[in-house]
């Protein structure tokens, strides 16, 4: 392993490192230094099949491209040489324990010297343990902060985590929602996961001082395919603001027997479960569908406007495509810090990784903290037919917000 430390090279998203945009694949027989040649392998797990399958395809496809434009632009100078990134994907098929058997795979058997998250809290997770047991660095895009943070009371050692803080997210919500008018009155949909815990503990803390009154909360496993009982209630509750953190195919079920019910809220979110191809499950019911966001193009990034239109023909104007510039950035981190380190050793490249302070990236400008998270802001998106445009911050609006929510108000 090469151990010279170099000076500190910012890698930033240019115009270098998006000319491979439409480049697949990591590209790994690209580039070479005077000194070691090999490939630099950065490893990841993901969601490609199962109920979180959805998510899988975006994210691997910003790791791809960030590699491909890295290695377009000579590699990734490790202590003065330019070597190519290998990038090796295992597919998690949604399952935790997979996670961890595919996680400990990339190392031993791929020899990643680096790994790549993926999403929510029940795959970040285990994902980060295997991390800190085999000491190898790994940061992950799309996973709620504070849970992720709670899960390792002593505080994670090599694992980090860039995404949204959920006092804030969760905020999103109430403020979206006072865009338009409704009685104030709240209707909590929450799976026993712990994204679900940890954010309708904190839709119900914060919606007094913003203004709005839980009136009702039902909570079940995931993989609920009756909610029938709980929408019910919240019908006869009277609430007109509905707020679900549920997994896609959950949230698909729900928003079809809401329709049936008749349940029509003026604001409804399906949290996670809304996101990525949300119109394909849920169909015409999807319209109106709100969810917080998570990348503008004034969120303080350095050519992310270039990598989300490379992307938003096959992943949508939205979240999907939000999630490829998400993953895409946590390349340009892993690569900083490991020209930073001028080495490919696991510790030399966590202690570099740990500093990272104001890196340009095609997400944002991104610090890690002292707890091993960067915070990214949090905005609102609505679908509105096969597109998420944004609605809050108003200053930042690209559409208006619709209300009620046309999909499950519409007549028939």
């Amino acid at each position: 392993m090469q151990t010279k430390k170099s000076a500190f090279a910012a890698l930033a998203a240019s115009t270098a490192l998006v000319l491979a945009l439409g480049a697949c694949g990591s590209g790994s027989d690209s580039g070479s230094g005077g000194g070691s040649s090999e490939p630099v392998v950065l490893g990841t797990t993901l969601p490609l099949t199962g109920p979180l399958g959805i998510f899988g395809p975006p994210i691997q496809a910003g790791y791809e491209q960030a590699v491909a434009a890295i290695n377009g632009a000579g590699g990734v100078d490790v202590g003065g040489t330019k070597r190519p990134l290998k990038l090796v994907v295992k597919d998690s098929k949604s399952d935790p324990t997979v996670v961890t058997s595919t996680a400990k795979s990339l190392i031993n058997d791929d020899k990643a010297v680096a790994l790549l998250g993926s999403v929510t809290p029940p795959l970040t997770i285990p994902f980060s343990v295997v991390a800190d047991s085999e000491q190898i660095p790994a940061i992950s895009p799309l996973t709620p902060t504070l849970a992720w943070k709670g899960a390792n009371a002593g505080g994670w050692k090599y694992a980090y985590d860039v995404f949204v803080d959920e006092t804030e997210q969760t905020l999103v919500n109430f403020k979206a929602s006072d865009l338009v008018e409704t009685n104030k009155k709240v209707a909590l949909f929450t799976d026993t996961e712990e994204d679900g815990k940890a954010m309708g503990a904190l839709w119900e803390q914060q919606a007094p001082a913003a203004g709005y009154t839980v009136v009702y909360r039902a909570e079940f496993p995931v993989g609920t395919t009756d909610f029938s009982q709980f929408v019910q209630k919240a019908k006869d509750s009277g609430a007109e603001v509905m707020i679900a953190q549920v997994i896609p195919p959950d949230a698909a079920a729900l928003w079809k027997q809401m329709k049936s019910l008749g349940y029509a809220p003026k604001t409804a979110w399906p949290e996670k479960g809304g996101t990525v191809g949300f119109p394909d499950a849920a169909g015409p019911l999807a319209e109106g569908a709100t969810v917080f966001g998570w990348w503008t193009p004034t969120n303080g990034n350095v050519g992310g406007q270039a990598v989300y239109d490379a992307n938003k023909a096959k992943f949508g104007d939205g979240l999907g495509t939000q999630a490829v510039v998400a993953s895409y950035a946590m390349v340009q981190v892993m690569a900083d810090a490991i020209t930073r380190a001028g080495s490919t050793d696991p510790d030399a490249i966590n202690k570099a990784l740990g500093a990272t302070n104001g890196l340009d990236t095609v997400w944002a400008k991104i610090t890690i903290g002292p707890d091993h998270r960067a915070v990214v802001p949090a905005t609102a998106v609505q679908w509105q037919g096969k597109n998420q445009v944004t609605v809050w911050p108003k200053e930042q609006a690209t559409g208006t917000f619709l209300a009620p929510a046309p999909g499950l108000a519409a007549q028939g």
